[in-house]
């Protein structure tokens, strides 16, 4: 078997449930990702959309040839540079089928002394089969209400059959009937299927877009031609005067017209906590939703400090500083590496990678991590960051913050996870660490969990006043550590947040306490869409804030001209409008 599945030029094998359909118009293109479900063995397939090119479809095997998992998926990518040209040989005189799904019809390729016929008859047809005598044959056979279809060695799609209409339809791929033993050439695919997909990019600022479906995050990839519902949500007192602005088809950044060509549409919809959907023929291709919400309410909160990660390469400098190797957990195997912290494609990457052998290291992996501390912290507010991890066991990645002043230790100066997973789990989880609930052992609610999905994006925030801290996943509250009201608690540590806070966004493994121990070959990786910090319209303790960045900063600060800073701390030469520091004072410009 082994032998036959490593020769393309040879074998050719499809078995089609003609029961199930999912139809799209979405052309086949090289620059698209399709996704294969449940597949058993190696296959090959060709495809002749309407430009009349050929593309060779290869679902690869990650184990072991007759050992791929149910439900494991496999990414395929479409070869336009087919050795058949047009189309494949068919070598010998016989007759092949095969279930076109978005036509909803069978294609019947007849070979009569080398004049290939094409014709597209209804479901079903009669069984049908060949064999040339030496092991080479073609068969179909209806059984009930499921028609099955083995071909082998090679078939012809002549490019005449693929017409507008049905150029990029999916094949159903199901299973194939039972096969005489000594017919090797036919290799089952168990019940798998193809599905079109287009990637999905959500850009928002002082807001976000849910599902409607989960209410919750979405993935990066959507089913084509099907209906897709989402929630806008801006920030309290803000205003998304160009709704969310819809953009979908192919090239999304390109032109909307190559020669003639439309290669997107958009259209804008309101913005609100409704659902709205996007209809399935609008699901062509790669979707952008856009929404951009402003402060308009005097009373809302101000936004203080964001990062969109729009760069490439290194974090910006002015935000954000390596985490240092030490030796806990979390940051026992931290490196500057920057294969393992890197702006890419909208999004920070923080990676945990087999220590490279160009790398002169003792530790057995690099863990990457960023952190503001030094250069912005705030006391009181909401914090939230947009984020994607891929779970695996050893896996512990986090959003989280510590006091800027440290000088009592931890964690008598308190800690806030805002975001925490680990391994294989569908939790995330929130926590607080102080003295009263970690040495101490007082109190029962120091921490809690909420079931994730962690094929989806997801937002997770916290919000900080004098009196509590609450998180919330994809807007919805989940959880709150309150100030206590006991003044033996407060006096042994049950609450020190009174205080500046810096962020930290790290990609790190476990050792086997919390976290399992990391696999040291496998590559872990957490995605940081975005980072924001609002604060109330008052700025209620701005002021010593700045003032403590300031003094953190005096070694690196210049006696410069500047005369103006912004609320981390940052000489600004030309202010815009705003809010600002001068002279020691609020200001707004």
């Amino acid at each position: 078997m082994k032998r036959i599945l490593s020769i393309l030029a040879t074998i050719f094998v499809v078995c089609v449930n003609a029961q199930t359909q999912v139809n799209s118009t979405e052309q086949l293109s090289a620059e698209k990702t399709y996704t294969i479900y449940n597949p058993h063995f190696t296959a090959y397939a060709i495809f002749s959309p309407e430009d009349h090119s050929t593309y060779v479809w290869t679902a690869e095997m990650t184990g072991d040839e007759g050992h791929a998992v149910k439900n494991d998926s496999y990414s395929q990518t479409f070869d336009p540079t087919s050795p058949y040209g047009a189309w494949m040989v068919v070598e010998y005189h016989q007759h092949t089928y095969i279930y076109n799904v978005g036509a909803q019809k069978f294609l019947v390729v007849g070979v009569t002394g080398g004049t290939q016929a094409t014709t597209l008859q209804d479901d079903p047809v009669p069984v049908t089969i060949s064999d040339d005598g030496e092991g080479n044959f073609n068969f179909i056979t209806t059984e009930g209400k499921r028609n099955y279809m083995c071909v082998a060695p090679q078939m012809t799609y002549p490019v005449s059959v693929w017409t507008t209409d049905d150029a990029g339809s999916v094949w159903q791929i199901r299973e194939n009937t039972s096969v005489p033993a000594d017919y090797e050439t036919c290799m089952a695919i168990l019940e798998s299927k193809v599905i079109l997909t287009g990637k999905l990019e959500i850009v928002t600022r002082n807001g976000n877009i849910y599902s409607g479906a989960s209410g919750g995050g979405f993935t990066d990839n959507i089913v084509l031609s099907q209906p897709i519902t989402f929630s806008a949500q801006g920030v309290d007192g803000y205003s998304c005067p160009d709704g969310v602005v819809i953009r979908h088809g192919r090239n999304l950044d390109g032109p909307q017209f190559v020669e003639g060509e439309k290669q997107w549409s958009e259209y804008p919809v309101e913005a609100n906590k409704a659902l709205t959907t996007i209809p399935a023929d609008s699901v062509d291709g790669d979707i952008r939703l856009t929404a951009i919400w402003e402060r308009v309410s005097e009373d809302a909160d101000v936004l203080v400090f964001s990062d969109e990660f729009d760069g490439e390469g290194e974090p910006r400098a002015d935000y954000w500083m390596r985490t240092p190797r030490a030796r806990s957990t979390w940051n026992r195997w931290c490196s500057a590496d920057p294969r393992v912290v890197f702006e890419q494609g909208g999004a920070l990457h923080c990676l945990a990678i087999r220590t490279p052998d160009d790398v002169e290291d003792t530790e057995p992996m690099l863990t990457g991590g960023i952190k503001s501390q030094g250069l912005f912290s705030f006391q009181y507010g909401h914090a939230e960051a947009r984020i994607k991890t891929n779970q695996w066991r050893g896996n512990f990645p986090a959003f989280w913050m510590m006091p800027a002043d440290n000088s009592a230790g931890w964690p008598n100066a308190g800690e806030i996870d805002i975001w925490e997973t680990i391994d294989n789990s569908t939790q995330s989880w929130h926590t607080v660490h102080t003295n009263w609930t970690y040495n101490l052992h007082q109190g029962t609610n120091s921490q809690t969990k909420s079931g994730i999905d962690y094929s989806c994006w997801h937002t997770y925030a916290v919000d900080l006043n004098s009196e509590a801290i609450t998180w919330y996943v994809d807007g919805a509250k989940v959880w709150s550590y309150t100030k206590s009201t006991d003044s033996n608690a407060l006096s042994n540590g049950q609450w020190p947040f009174d205080a500046p806070f810096y962020l930290i966004l790290n990609q790190s493994v476990g050792n086997g306490s919390w976290a399992a121990n990391a696999d040291t070959n496998h590559t872990y990786e957490t995605l940081f869409d975005w980072v924001r910090v609002y604060q109330p319209a008052d700025i209620t303790a701005v002021d010593r804030m700045i003032e403590e960045e300031l003094e953190a900063r005096k070694s690196n600060l210049s006696l410069r001209s500047q005369l103006y800073y912004d609320l981390q701390g940052r000489p600004v030469s030309n202010p815009s409008h705003g809010i600002y520091i001068y002279k020691g004072k609020k200001i707004i410009r």
